[in-house]
């Protein structure tokens, strides 16, 4: 619309809303007002008209999402109708021919889909999921509002300097859809592509500063150097490690030793006598077989069968 439609539009507004009995702020106004810039009066006039017929949201004075959804649908919807114009065009102007869509989202999406001759030459078995995709991605810039895209999706031809070079003009760009609204997204868009790439050298980057104001070398600046402890420095949590000491044995318990080394046999008299208390030194010698002692007292003949004390 235009900004001398705004008094008619106003009027509109103030009048569709006083049919539900509701007032019409300034705010309301200039909320309308922003909202309803994209399309024209006459638009604006039909679509309140079916809005006041609809058997569902009829019954409920509009609002700039009923608007919305009634003129320019939903973001699945926008999706679905935007693949269809990129669907005919890919068969009618081909992968050779740089192109200009009326909507700025479907140069993004096509450029994250691997650009224009790719999209073009994919193989009909894989259409289904390239919907997909782009119907997915369609939908995730149509609701940023705001994006970077590609001012032209460059199809599979020799760049410009090589027509110049034989004295040709360069092939023409087509424009699909609305012819002025793909002009404003040509004057829009970015020549470099969607996506800002630089280059620099590895001398300007270890030249820049630190973020963070080091020295270079990940230490902040004015730190003291970390200083190396010598190897022969004890460690820092080194924990002393206590040995028990040997204790003397009582002479009953070296009495009980003596009884039960001559029960053993003369093997066991190899081995060494340890004390009570007293850590065991590994020795080199093999633990003696198990050999049996003297004859053991009789059973008891009860029905305990127990041993005697």
């Amino acid at each position: 619309m235009q900004p001398s439609e705004r008094t008619l539009f106003a009027q509109l507004i103030t009048d569709v809303l006083a049919y539900y009995r509701q007032d019409a702020s300034r705010f309301v106004l200039d909320l309308w007002w922003g909202a309803c810039q994209p399309f024209e009066l006459s638009q604006i006039r039909q679509a309140m008209q079916r809005h006041a017929t609809d058997p569902e949201h009829g019954r409920f004075a509009p609002r700039v999402a009923d608007v919305v959804r009634i003129l320019a649908g939903t973001a699945a919807d926008r999706a679905a109708l935007a693949w269809g114009k990129t669907l005919e065009a890919m068969g009618s102007v081909g992968a050779y021919t740089d192109v200009v869509f009326d909507d700025p989202a479907i140069h993004a999406a096509v450029q994250d889909l691997g650009g224009w001759p790719k999209v073009c030459r994919t193989d009909l078995k894989e259409l289904g999921y390239l919907q997909h995709r782009f119907c997915e991605s369609h939908r995730a810039y149509t609701g940023r509002g705001s994006f970077d895209y590609p001012r032209c999706l460059g199809g599979d031809r020799s760049p410009d300097s090589e027509y110049a070079k034989v004295g040709l003009p360069p092939p023409r760009i087509a424009f699909i859809g609305n012819a002025e609204r793909a002009r404003l997204v040509y004057e829009g868009g970015n020549a470099a592509g969607k996506t800002a790439v630089r280059f620099h050298s590895l001398q300007a980057l270890t030249a820049a500063p630190l973020a963070g104001g080091g020295d270079g070398d990940g230490m902040p600046s004015g730190a003291p150097p970390a200083t190396a402890q010598p190897a022969s420095a004890e460690p820092r949590h080194a924990l002393p490690i206590a040995v028990r000491a040997a204790q003397p044995a009582s002479p009953a318990m070296d009495r009980a030793a003596l009884r039960a080394l001559a029960s053993a046999g003369p093997l066991a008299a190899a081995a060494p006598l340890q004390r009570p208390g007293a850590l065991r030194a590994a020795t080199g010698v093999r633990r003696p077989a198990y050999r049996p002692g003297p004859a053991a007292h009789p059973l008891n003949t009860t029905a305990e069968r127990t041993y005697h004390p």
